[in-house]
């Protein structure tokens, strides 16, 4: 069966021999790696530039390479693998075991590496399309299994690597959707998967958007942007389909006017699915909510993946901005207490168990300071994310709060949010652009 070519793929070829590519065949491929550059903003082609141009000059102790490039722009083969017989490339440390325990196989000698790129000016969604696309043309080419042969760099070389998990979460993804989407872009892609209809219903109203929103042609993040709004933009919708792609396990998506479908999380609603929130103020949920409601909001998953998103993903211990130590998502203490030194290190798995540790007790330290006052759950969310950073202890003693314990809906809490923009960098208090950012996401949140 014929596979759906979407996207053209472009050969750039290594030069050969060199150290970066051997000219060696893949007598069989069996799986597939996905990698992503670490490297945010470089593009396919500067990657592939910079392999060309190194390729006899690249010490031997750290050549490296891959089959193929994505970005929003461009999908970029440098070693054979679709556009001609394929070839070795060095993507993956021969030492590591996990390739050979999982394929029999080690993946220099059996595996097609495609690389990821992200952030800086690429635009992440077009980026991603690509990316998944390949990865099922590749599935299609060599006959392998959609739902088991894709893997990880990161569960490859745990010890090392991140990738492409890193790069997927600066585009506001995780690797369990990519291995997702890959299964359903290849069935997708052969007209194989059957097609569910979106049950549409005929209601009509108005909304707000609570956040910058992305306007799509379908309603789910894989169909093309028709338009992006701001925070506050006011939206006519003549329809909802409530079994759209789950967004943070929310299904729901408004049709606007032109036909168009907006996700209903970034939308104002009422806390029943898919009904319109009127676009005014509210009383404080304080007034509305019993006491026996007190304490018991926790973290969601927006709220993680916001935190993972904004702290960034190391392996090896760092200094921070500030010049403190910190490793994983943003770690600066070890669950026994002990404080990160240079030269640490720990697995992906480790990472992410601190970070579950770390936000559960921030948002057990946040209920408390909170107390009694009841806020929403983005509210929390932000919050949490607030302390994460900058620790219970500020939370405690700022500007923010005594305008939350007097009213949750004050604006005056932006500002008050802004106040944190600053961190001491040799000696000085300075405004860090990071932490503006981040501070005005976070009121962003706060006020959805």
């Amino acid at each position: 069966m014929a596979f759906l070519e979407k996207f053209t793929l472009t050969p750039r070829y290594i030069p050969k021999p060199s150290r970066r590519r051997s000219g060696l065949p893949i007598n069989r491929v069996r799986f597939l790696v996905a990698h992503d550059t670490g490297n945010p903003g470089s593009t396919a082609r500067g990657n592939v530039s910079f392999y060309i141009d190194t390729c006899n000059t690249v010490p031997k102790a750290k050549t490296a390479s891959a089959h193929i490039f994505v970005d929003d722009k461009e999908i970029i083969e440098c070693v054979p693998a679709l556009t001609g017989k394929p070839e070795k490339a060095w993507h993956v440390l021969y030492k590591v075991p996990k390739d050979n325990e999982l394929y029999g196989v080690n993946a220099n000698d059996a595996a097609i590496g495609v690389e990821y790129c992200f952030g800086g000016k690429i635009d992440a969604d077009k980026a991603y399309e690509k990316y998944v696309w390949v990865l099922a043309r590749l599935i299609h080419e060599f006959k392998l299994d959609p739902a088991k042969d894709v893997i990880g760099h990161f569960f490859l070389d745990p010890q090392r690597k991140t990738d492409p998990a890193t790069g997927l979460l600066r585009s506001r993804r995780t690797y369990d959707k990519l291995l997702k989407d890959v299964v359903e872009e290849y069935f997708e892609c052969l007209g194989d998967k059957p097609v569910v209809p979106n049950e549409l219903s005929n209601e009509t109203g108005t909304l707000q958007t609570a956040v910058r929103l992305n306007v799509r042609s379908k309603p789910n993040t894989k169909s093309t942007i028709v338009q992006t709004l701001a925070a506050g933009a006011t939206v006519d919708y003549k329809g909802i389909v409530k079994n759209g792609e789950k967004v943070n396990n929310n299904p729901v998506w408004y049709m606007d006017a032109n036909g168009n479908f907006l996700w209903s999380g970034g939308l104002v609603l009422e806390e029943t699915i898919g009904t319109p929130k009127p676009v005014t103020k509210t009383t404080s949920p304080a007034e509305t909510r019993s006491a026996a409601e007190i304490n018991v909001l926790r973290p969601d998953d927006k709220c993680i993946d916001f935190i993972k998103m904004k702290e960034g993903l190391r392996l090896d211990a760092y200094k921070d901005v500030a010049g403190v130590w910190t490793i994983g998502y943003g770690t600066i203490r070890y669950s026994d207490n002990r404080v990160v030194k240079a030269h640490d290190t720990i697995t992906l798995d480790q990472a992410e168990t601190l970070l579950k540790g770390q936000v559960l007790r921030k948002s057990l330290e946040v209920n408390a300071v909170l107390n009694p006052v009841v806020v929403r759950q983005n509210q929390y969310n932000a919050l949490v994310s607030f302390a994460y950073n900058v620790g219970i202890g500020a939370l405690k003693k700022s500007t923010l709060l005594r305008l939350i314990k007097v009213d949750q809906e004050d604006p005056k809490i932006k500002d008050a949010f802004m106040m944190w923009n600053k961190a001491h960098v040799d000696g000085m208090l300075v405004e860090v652009e990071g932490l503006k950012i981040r501070r005005q996401e976070e009121a962003e949140m706060y006020f959805s």
